[in-house]
């Protein structure tokens, strides 16, 4: 064998054109599918970094394509109580956010927390590097206590063990630090510390305050299934038992690396399956080439085997070819692969999980390889045993009367390109239909003024709801001390240069955030049971800012309600308008919230595409932002000129007259409301990619076989010009034959758009599954990278000599 490899490389070097042709063919494949596998790998298949992730599953209820996944804290107690028969622990935990200050050098710092239950710990198998947890005792007694990350524990504290016992400082509340997480322990994704999840008397009385996940992990006999059965028991108990509070619904538990991997599973399903697609056609491609050389070698082997190389020989010869092109190409793939996945990650860096970093596999290699292999070796035995087994003088005699080759191979390398192009079509469809989607979701208005707003997010420590308090003392302790707070910042804002107006508001509009909702009742309207509602909180400058009309009525004003504990006065968007407020006038209307008492509507403004452009536009209710309870709010600034010549102004006066609070995520507002659209921009990205890939390979495999057709078709060409044919004749003759392969295969490629859109209808947006100008723009694109393709080879026989073709005799 080692040989027929020293052959191998000295006929790749005597022909680098075929061989660089095959091994980029087989990089391009290789390379696409490795990229999107390793990270398909990482986010839907790989385990997560666990003990027993295997057996962890989340909790959630569902209402028909509705579904909640949070619960107040008595529903979870009797989940715990009454259902947990299939668990061997049963958890809960409330991300949030708070401000770290005093521990360490530098200001203060905004970290991801999160509030849990003892029983987290137990789903998760005490995942402590040093230090530990904390159980009923100690959330019975109320303790102050927290769990560091691995990541907070070495940037902030130097990983120093001596800090076990040491208090933190979070929204100005002391914090014993009791345990420090073990390194591959990030959940939820990103959280800095844990602390326990007070539930003091007041708010534990509610039903209906929603704000816990719950996570559980299954007894090593039990099933999902069985699982959610005893949960069901409980929900359907829970609804006999508190009918005002809870409504039917359906247990759902589902593992939790599904529900991490859902927000993206879907489209990694589609690329990774627009990857596949890429492969084959390169894998069509090579079988072109290989069928092509062995056509071009068979008097040559033909001759080799007359002269006494045995069969064993000649298919070890082709072999060797083979498993060159095959470590060349997997080498290029993999160098190819590695920075397309790091452009991957940057492509979605928030919609891939944090828990499995994407990493080459060697299964994804050996798989893709074997495939590409596999082809090489089918496709380079064939010529190679037929020309064995061919009569020498006969393989001599065809070689230069034969005008069109071997009519079998040609016909079977006309099938592999008019697959490729069908191929290619359905991929260049796909892709037309998600930038047609782009294009339609960027002329939605998403009813705010984008230019010249300047946003940011900030973090402002606010008193924490301590054990036992009664929560209408909390909330009206922590109305006034934020309010004052809230205030200063505003009028500071306003005092920048270049700023016209400035707003404060929990979250900023169409940004895709989520808002709160709550039950409300229309005073003298029929009760809507189980009716909920969107609200946000916002500065009277909001709608200004944002350029939000005010329909009827008017905004908010500085005094609205100021000494008030409770909204005093409200506005709602048209949407709610139009569906609650049907038939009487809006301004003298009055809506129930927060309590009993009546808030009057002093005003109607228009819809804001909160969750998205791609989304529809909910009902809304606005509150001022003087009744706020929580410190992490957006600012946006109006301005004249660039916006983002203002980011050095704001931190400045943010550090003034607010140093303990972190200011972050400081963009432009347009740059918010394209985050919305960041998966699909993912998707369309890709996709095109593997179009253009697609249809440049398809390009290279039509100009191959074209090529090597007018190269066997040289005498009767050159006949057909000595008889008198033009140069439109001869063009007519090649590209006649050219069409004869890329119509059928474009037939077939629309049947496979029309597939192909029905199973991404679901991620289009204004545009049909089967939209007519995207299917005529694709056949004319792919149409014309065709007829380039066959435009040279169709040139060199026009400018053919009649006496060298008929010499070539």
């Amino acid at each position: 064998m080692i040989n027929e490899l020293r052959m191998a490389w000295r006929a790749m070097r005597a022909r680098p054109g075929f061989f660089l042709t095959a091994i980029l063919t087989l990089t391009l494949g290789i390379g696409a599918v490795t990229a999107i596998f390793t990270v398909y790998d990482a986010v839907l298949l790989k385990p997560l970094p666990f003990d027993h992730a295997e057996r962890i599953v989340t909790l959630s209820r569902e209402q028909g394509s509705s579904v909640q996944r949070t619960v107040s804290v008595p529903v979870f107690d009797e989940w715990r109580e009454r259902g947990g028969g299939g668990f061997a622990a049963l958890g809960a935990y409330a991300p949030e956010t708070m401000n770290l200050t005093g521990a360490g050098a530098g200001d203060a710092q905004r970290l991801s927390l999160s509030k849990v239950t003892p029983g987290f710990w137990q789903v998760f198998s005490q995942p402590m590097a040093i230090g530990s947890s904390w159980g009923e005792q100690e959330e019975s007694h109320n303790e102050h206590v927290v769990v560091l990350s691995d990541a907070l524990w070495r940037s902030r504290f130097g990983a120093n063990a001596g800090v076990l016992g040491s208090d933190i400082h979070l929204n100005g509340d002391s914090y014993r630090i009791v345990g420090v997480a073990r390194p591959e322990f990030r959940f939820p994704e990103r959280s800095d510390v844990w602390i326990p999840t007070f539930t003091p008397g007041h708010a534990q009385s509610r039903r209906t305050v929603n704000f816990l996940r719950v996570v559980g992990l299954l007894k090593e006999d039990a099933s999902a299934a069985q699982a959610a059965s005893g949960i069901q028991g409980v929900i359907d108990w829970q609804v006999r038992t508190f009918p005002q509070d809870e409504s039917a619904m359906q247990a759902r538990v589902i593992p939790l690396q599904e529900q991490i991997g859902a927000p993206i599973g879907s489209a990694l399903d589609m690329l990774l399956a627009a990857a596949g697609l890429v492969l084959l056609i390169a894998c069509a491609n090579l079988a072109n080439l290989m069928l092509a050389r062995g056509q071009n070698r068979a008097q040559e082997l033909a001759l080799r085997s007359a002269l006494g190389a045995a069969r064993g020989r000649l298919v070890r010869h082709a072999l060797a070819e083979s498993l060159l092109i095959a470590l060349a190409g997997t080498g290029a793939g993999l160098a190819l692969a590695k920075p397309a996945i790091a452009g991957l990650v940057a492509l979605a860096p928030d919609l891939l999980s944090a828990y499995n970093l994407p990493t080459i596999d060697l299964r994804v290699v050996a798989g893709t390889s074997a495939v590409a292999l596999l082809t090489l070796f089918l496709f380079a035995l064939y010529p190679a045993l037929r020309a064995a087994a061919t009569d020498p003088v006969k393989a001599m005699q065809g070689s230069s009367r034969s005008q069109t080759g071997s009519v079998r191979q040609m016909r079977a390398r006309s099938i592999l390109v008019s697959a490729e192009v069908a191929l290619a079509l359905t991929l260049l469809a796909g892709a037309g239909l998600l930038i047609g989607s782009l294009r339609q979701l960027d002329r939605v208005d998403p009813g705010v003024r984008t230019d010249h707003v300047l946003t940011a997010q900030f973090s402002i420590s606010t008193l924490i709801l301590q054990p036992g308090q009664d929560l209408n003392v909390w909330a009206e302790n922590a109305i006034r001390q934020l309010t004052p707070r809230l205030d200063a910042i505003e009028k500071r804002l306003r005092e920048l240069p270049g700023v016209e107006s400035v707003s404060l508001s929990f979250g900023l509009p169409a940004s895709g955030n989520a808002s709160w909702s709550s039950s409300f009742q229309v005073v003298g309207a029929p009760e809507e049971k189980h009716a909920e509602v969107q609200y946000r909180f916002v500065s009277e400058d909001y709608f200004r800012t944002f350029g939000i009309p005010v329909e009827a009525g008017r905004a908010f004003n500085a005094m609205d309600g100021r000494r008030a504990l409770m909204p005093t006065e409200l506005l709602v968007n048209r949407a709610f308008a139009d569906r609650y407020l049907a038939g009487r006038d809006p301004l003298t209307s009055e809506i129930k919230t927060f309590g009993d008492a009546p808030i009057p509507v002093v005003g109607v403004v228009g819809n804001v595409r909160q969750a998205g452009l791609d989304h529809d536009i909910n009902p809304e209710v606005y509150f001022p932002i003087s009744k706020a309870i929580q410190g992490d709010l957006s600012i946006a600034l109006k301005v004249q000129g660039d916006a983002m010549a203002q980011i050095e102004p704001l931190r400045r006066a943010m550090r003034e007259v607010a140093a303990d609070a972190p200011v972050y995520e400081v963009r432009p507002m347009d740059a918010v409301i394209g985050e919305t659209l960041g998966l699909r921009r993912f998707n369309t990205t890709l996709m095109s990619l593997f179009a253009a890939v697609a249809v440049a390979l398809a390009a290279v495999g039509l100009y191959g076989v074209i090529a090597y057709s007018v190269g066997q078709r040289r005498r009767e060409i050159g006949l057909r010009q000595a008889l008198g044919a033009g140069t439109l004749s001869v063009h007519r003759l090649i590209l006649g034959s050219s069409l004869r392969m890329i119509l059928p295969g474009m037939a077939v490629g629309l049947l496979g758009a029309l597939g192909l859109g029905r199973l991404i209808s679901a991620q289009l947006y204004g545009v049909q599954a089967a939209d007519p100008r995207v299917l005529a723009l694709v056949v004319i694109v792919l149409g014309a990278a065709a007829l380039l393709a066959c435009l040279i080879p169709s040139l060199q026989a026009a400018r053919m000599s009649p006496m060298e073709a008929l010499r070539d005799e």
